[in-house]
């Protein structure tokens, strides 16, 4: 797997100090986070996923530890906030928990302001004479409002590489930091405005990042109505906190999914009824595997697969996208959306040499690879990689109880791609290409997943194969 970071930058209208206008030290340089949350948590795009919040929360707990203060206690629902609500309620804690006063709550009427801030990717406008004192902020390519509490607080010093804020410049280090901490005062006048648009970023290496804006302000009068408040978030930590994830457990795929305690053996034995060698797309053949994969889904709590009615008429390569789909989708995952041509080509390279394809290149921004032998079809591949790849399985990467390559082929499958229509996959088939001892001349397929930073045109998509797929049909064969 290849993983290219993103380099998160935030703007604020403000000037660096040694200290925030509360009195509190900035740090002497930016903190890299531990763990690496960015390069685990979705590549691109919005991603509050409970394992990327934890695995942040663990970086911020360690930075806020660096300087003395206590843990972050994130209430235990905010990956079901919004991001606007996860920043309110992180700003907040950085505030309260250094003895700062909190913002009472989120503003509609600054909300709505921000939002077009966010949708233009800059700083939103001014809220006008409502407010005695207003602070604004913009960040780009932010995953999740956590995110932008660690990148402000913690990584806008030197070493972020802030264009105002290097060895020779020193006029923006800190400023996105300082706002956070303001001195605004106390009361309930102290209210906060927060908007996202999912898209509106633009950089060099992605077009279309999230774009977030923020206004922290003293409000004259009535400071109502409110989208969410701080009383609701103190109510939400009262009835549980979430808990940091130091690093994601050898066990589960890094969107949190718990791999088998060991291999599943089909049930029923499908290897019973399809062809011993080469492809077989046969209704009975998919029927078969179906029932398999459905009964290692129950084993896991996880909801029956149906297939698109014409499945066992897909070519191979079809079959495998259909398939690596509905594993996710099956666990609340997002979808690939389509089938492109260059990563079919990539892919084809690894069927036609039995092995995984080469790295597709810099045009992609995460990539895992997979490959099979001997597989009677996409399901009967799929079902290998989800079901049997751990020890004593096929898996060549896991020769030995507790390898690092363990379940790896499921753990590619179950990847954080974050979503949207950047998430595209290859797939191919070399109907005799294995060349592996025993194996010369069985099937090959194989699969590259991506997220693309320019797609490009689809060949079949997610689209075509859900318009196939009626609600609670089994039967592949049409």
């Amino acid at each position: 797997m290849a993983v290219l970071a993103l380099a998160l930058v935030g703007t604020a209208l403000s000037l660096s100090s040694p200290k925030s206008a509360s009195g509190a030290a900035n740090p002497a340089g930016s903190v890299a986070p531990t763990p690496d949350y960015i390069n685990l948590c979705a590549p691109a795009g919005v991603d509050t996923s409970v394992t990327c919040l934890r695995l942040t929360l663990a970086a911020v707990d360690r930075a806020r530890g660096r300087e003395g203060i206590g843990p972050m206690r994130l209430p235990s629902d905010f990956a079901q906030l919004s991001v606007p609500e996860q920043l309110f309620v992180a700003i907040n804690l950085e505030r309260v928990d250094r003895g700062l006063t909190p913002f009472v709550g989120l503003s509609a009427a600054l909300d709505q302001s921000d939002q077009r801030g966010a949708d233009h990717a800059e700083l939103p406008p001014s809220p006008g004479h409502a407010y005695r004192s207003s602070e604004l902020e913009w960040i780009g390519e932010v995953a999740n409002g956590l995110d932008a509490d660690y990148q402000w607080m913690y990584y806008d010093g030197p070493g972020s590489g802030l264009p105002d804020c290097s060895s020779k410049q020193r006029s923006g280090c800190w400023a996105d930091r300082r706002i956070v901490l303001g001195s605004f005062g106390a009361g309930r006048d102290l209210v906060m405005g927060a908007a996202l648009d999912p898209t509106g970023a633009s950089s060099p290496g992605y077009p279309a990042g999230p774009s977030l804006a923020a206004t922290l302000a003293i409000a004259r009068d009535a400071t109502g109505p409110f989208a969410y408040t701080w009383a609701q978030a103190l109510s939400a930590m009262r009835a549980g906190t979430l808990a940091p994830l130091a690093k994601i457990p050898a066990n589960e795929s890094d969107t949190g999914v718990l791999d088998p305690a060991h291999n599943v053996n089909p049930d029923p034995n499908y290897f019973e009824t399809c062809a011993p060698s080469g492809i077989d797309s046969s209704v009975n053949c998919v029927r078969a595997v179906l029932a398999a994969i459905n009964h290692a889904h129950s084993l896991e709590g996880v909801m029956s697969m149906v297939l698109p009615t014409d499945f066992s008429r897909l070519t191979v390569p079809e079959q495998l996208f259909v398939a690596i789909n509905l594993e996710r989708v099956d666990r609340g995952l997002a979808p690939f959306v389509g089938l492109t041509a260059a990563l079919d080509r990539n892919a084809q390279r690894g069927a036609d040499t039995a092995n995984d394809p080469p790295d597709a290149g810099p045009a992609y921004l995460l990539v895992d690879d997979e490959w099979a032998g001997g597989s009677a079809n996409g399901l009967d591949a799929v079902y290998g990689w989800m079901y049997d790849d751990g020890f004593n399985s096929g898996n060549l990467d896991c020769l030995h109880r507790g390898a690092a390559g363990c379940w790896g082929h499921r753990h590619g499958i179950l990847d954080n791609f974050g979503s949207g229509s950047d998430l595209v996959m290859g797939t191919a088939l070399n109907a005799t290409g294995d060349t592996n001892t025993g194996d010369v001349g069985g099937t090959s397929m194989a699969a590259t997943l991506a997220v693309a930073a320019k797609p490009g045109p689809l060949l079949y998509t997610w689209a075509e194969a859900l318009a196939s797929i009626p609600a609670g049909a089994t039967d592949p064969s049409g």
